[in-house]
């Protein structure tokens, strides 16, 4: 008994020393643990991540941009987090971003490292291609620090620009940021919010590799933004890894979610923006000859002639004017074949329909659609109907987001009568992803007093 008992009291004091030296080597280790663990992705909808912006004396171009006197001592954004593969793991791959501005543009460039430089993957060479499966950068500003809607730009190793405006964080939109359509057709003809890629700015990309990774540079000017008088926007960035089946972002995101939940942004400070007005005036002219010799000897030569303006009469609102609209160098649509007794809805791509095209959007898509802007220059059968003249006021007084459009079609013996076509949009967002606003929309038959439509909401 007295053997036992000794044996049981020495088991012990081994137990507790071994228990000691555990204890001590925890807590020697766990401030080593605690740096290299992986932080949970979580939301910073307080804008908690903040980078600021680097004013310019003189602006960037394709010659200094990777010299990093160039930005002017401006914060790196980096310490980028995965939502994929490994929700709130590091980035495998070291990433800095730089913003700037001066007078004429916001700057931002990317240094995107990678252990691998002779694996990237280049992807497709198109504009607004799918980026999801390749490499790429993406930057998201939220120009009215609403948490709710943003520009996106983006680009690939070979210099693609791809860009959207986003509405009202992306909703009814598939969760494959940067290029994946979804379902977007409604949205994007201008009658659903979403993610509406159709929306091509006139920015600048450039892209450059070496054995290091590769670099992008984005030369955005402020004509392009609509954007609010406030100093602070809300941004976050994103980088794809293809190879490897990796997203990271500078403001963490859950896997589920996308670049497009500005929510989750974070901001970018020190901004001094300019409130002057742009003006810009698109003129064109056409002509040919045409000759059927079995009719005529004699040639004929046709003319048209118009032109588009586009009036910033504030950052925030702009006035888009146009005059014997042309469409010719607007893309194809492309073919679909339709079995059911449901109409199609192809995507608008005309671009005086293009920006803030959300402004007209109410409801989601199980909801009646109220304006669908591709019904406008369309006749029976799918006919063309010229376009005489239209205006549209679309954007942002105070807290109102404020849309208006009036086009007027011309006549096409035999198949189509003109027609005037109204639509008036006011909404205000409310707190919790809420809001309340009106709608109105109509046509009036040129000549013809008993022939128009109303609708209210």
């Amino acid at each position: 008994m007295i053997q036992v008992l000794k044996i049981t009291r020495t088991l012990l004091a081994v137990l507790r020393r071994a228990f000691l030296i555990f204890a001590l080597s925890s807590i020697a280790v766990s401030p080593a643990v605690s740096q290299n663990s992986a932080p949970r992705a979580t939301p910073s909808t307080d804008g908690s991540l903040r980078l600021a912006a680097s004013s310019l004396v003189e602006g960037l171009s394709e010659t200094n941009w990777r010299d990093l006197s160039s930005w002017g001592g401006a914060q790196v954004a980096t310490d980028f987090i995965q939502s994929e593969p490994v929700e709130g793991n590091p980035a495998s791959e070291r990433t800095e971003v730089r913003v700037g501005f001066d007078e004429e543009a916001i700057y931002v460039g990317a240094w995107l490292y990678d252990s691998e430089a002779d694996q990237i993957l280049v992807g497709e060479q198109r504009r607004d291609a799918n980026l999801r499966r390749f490499d790429a950068f993406l930057v998201v500003f939220d120009t009215y620090s609403d948490r709710e809607n943003g520009f996106v730009f983006a680009t690939n190793p070979g210099g693609i620009e791809h860009d959207g405006q986003v509405i009202d964080e992306g909703r009814n939109t598939s969760r494959g940021s940067g290029g994946s359509r979804g379902n977007q057709g409604r949205q994007q003809g201008g009658a659903q919010g979403g993610f509406n890629i159709n929306w091509d700015a006139s920015w600048t990309v450039l892209t450059e590799r070496d054995d290091q990774g590769w670099y992008a540079f984005f030369r955005i000017p402020f004509s392009t933004l609509r954007y609010g008088t406030s100093s602070e926007w809300g941004i976050n960035f994103g980088r794809y890894i293809g190879r490897k089946n990796e997203q990271v972002f500078w403001a963490p995101l859950p896997r589920q979610d996308n670049l497009y939940r500005v929510s989750y942004a974070g901001t970018l400070a020190q901004l001094d923006v300019p409130v002057r007005r742009s003006v810009t005036v698109t003129p064109y002219a056409l002509s040919s000859a045409q000759k059927v010799p079995a009719v005529t000897s004699n040639f004929d030569y046709p003319f048209e002639a118009g032109a588009d303006a586009k009036i910033g009469i504030t950052p925030a609102l702009s006035l888009d004017l146009t005059l014997n609209t042309d469409f010719a160098q607007v893309e194809v649509d492309n073919e679909q074949m339709d079995l059911t007794r449901f109409s199609l809805f192809f995507p608008e791509k005309r671009p005086f329909f293009l920006e803030n095209a959300g402004r007209f959007a109410v409801g989601n898509n199980s909801s009646a659609q109220m304006f669908f802007s591709r019904r406008i220059g369309i006749g029976a059968g799918g006919a063309p109907v010229p376009i005489n003249w239209g205006s549209r006021l679309s954007g942002r007084v105070g807290g109102l987001d404020v849309g208006m459009i009036h086009m007027r079609t011309g006549e096409v013996d035999g198949l189509a009568q003109g027609n005037g076509y109204t639509v008036a949009r006011v909404a205000r967002e409310l707190p919790n992803r809420s809001g309340v606003g009106m709608m109105y929309t109509g046509r009036d038959a040129t000549g013809i007093s008993d022939d128009f439509g109303r609708t209210f909401a």
